[in-house]
């Protein structure tokens, strides 16, 4: 794959500064940063596979139903 030369402002620069990890270079924040996967480069998921945030977010959306249940039959 070639490269290619994009121009960003000196504030999109600075952005991409507070995200930019120790030895990352620009692509890698981007590319990181843009990946589909919602959870991929943030907090405490940062570093796990993607298979272990599916389970999280299968987890999640099962509290959220459950809650939403009980809030429903408490109406």
């Amino acid at each position: 794959m070639g490269d290619t030369t994009i121009r960003v402002s000196e504030e999109a620069k600075d952005r991409l500064d507070l995200y930019k990890r120790e030895g990352e270079s620009y692509e890698d924040v981007i590319l990181r940063l843009t990946e589909r996967d919602q959870w991929a480069g943030f907090g405490a998921l940062s570093d796990t596979d993607r298979e272990t945030r599916r389970g999280m977010d299968r987890m999640r959306e099962a509290l959220q139903a459950g809650m939403a249940d009980d809030i429903e039959e408490d109406e």
